[in-house]
């Protein structure tokens, strides 16, 4: 019986020490963006998050380690469905919604069970973004885009050469044109936004929701290489914090006064062959191509969550301003950030 009274104080010692230290305040977080954007500008490794050590690593782990002892055990249920199940809400419409952590195996087992789709990595280094997208367009979007834009015919070639060759060219060259068009319609935006500015003109919302884009992904270019203003304002050493602190902080007033200060730099930059890309050049091609284009999984830049309604939602959807010519476009950024594979 003493044995047993022994063993009994043992085990309540233990778990009054693991409740003390379940009781440690986690690291305060920035806020995330509204929309998720965003991008892989700078490689890979500078984009991870460094490794924390002693008491804040621990603060930082306690919280995911609580959010796992949270989750319900998934039984005989699907994964996907197991995901819809958990902590829901609804939307405007009265659709379940659910905003849960989530790594890139549970999200493309999620994608592959509600939609059958699956990832195809068409290449790395700074080409990966358009690469993804490049046999996803046809030869016909490519004619309708330069029935619509003539003069950007001087810049990616003769229409008719183009309409017969696209599909026989290799994927490469047909991601360069990708981003030859993107920096195209790019330069079209500039335009249209200092117009606006000049004129004191309040900007329409899908302006003024890219002109934010185009900031955020700024923000993570010059940041990342040590450029403008953002990088000497900014302080800590995790990039996509320091991303979210100049969002936050800035109004968009001073958002339009940076983005057409920086724009002919950043699409210097972003326009060279094997330059990173990310969600300011997808929403281009939506526009150019007319067609949607979607990013699924993790995007630190933006969110520390993935949003489910009835399915898994994209962090990234850009829509055309016409009526679309066909399905969206479909990519997938592992990691978080830093690498675009195909999504089909």
């Amino acid at each position: 019986n003493k044995r047993k009274a022994d063993g009994w104080r043992l085990r309540m010692a233990k778990l009054a020490t693991a409740n003390a230290a379940l009781q440690t305040p986690p690291l305060p977080r920035l806020a995330t963006t509204q929309r998720a954007p965003p991008s892989c500008k700078v490689s890979q490794q500078a984009r991870r998050r460094p490794l924390l050590s002693g008491f804040a690593a621990l603060s930082v782990l306690l919280p995911a380690i609580r959010r796992l002892a949270r989750r319900p055990r998934l039984g005989r249920m699907s994964k996907a469905a197991a995901l819809l199940a958990v902590a829901p809400s609804t939307t405007g419409d009265g659709r379940r919604k659910v905003s849960r952590s989530m790594n890139d195996r549970e999200i493309l087992q999620a994608l592959q069970e509600q939609h059958g789709w699956s990832c195809q990595d068409m290449g790395a280094g700074g080409n990966c973004l358009f690469l993804s997208m490049a046999s996803q367009v046809s030869a016909e979007d490519i004619q309708a885009l330069l029935l619509r834009y003539p003069a950007w015919e001087t810049q990616l070639g003769d229409r008719e050469e183009l309409d017969a060759s696209w599909e026989s060219k290799p994927v490469r060259e047909r991601a360069a044109l990708l981003r030859r068009i993107a920096m195209l319609d790019e330069a079209d935006f500039i335009a249209e936004l200092s117009t606006l500015v000049a004129r004191g003109d309040p900007l329409p919302s899908e302006t003024e929701w890219r002109t934010r884009e185009l900031f955020t992904d700024m923000a993570e270019e010059f940041i990342g290489s040590n450029k403008t203003e953002l990088a000497q304002s900014t302080s800590g050493y995790v990039l996509y914090d320091r991303v979210r602190e100049a969002v936050r902080r800035y109004s968009l007033q001073q958002v339009c006064e940076y983005v057409l200060a920086n724009a002919d730099e950043y699409m210097e930059t972003t326009g060279r062959e094997g330059n990173w890309a990310g969600s300011s050049e997808m929403a281009a091609l939506a526009r150019a191509l007319c067609r949607p284009v979607m990013a699924y999984g993790n995007n630190w830049v933006s969110q520390d969550e993935v949003q489910l309604v009835e399915t898994v939602q994209p962090y990234f959807a850009a829509y055309p301003a016409e009526e679309s010519r066909g399905e969206a476009i479909r990519v997938f950024q592992t990691q978080g950030g830093g690498h675009y594979q195909m999504l089909s």
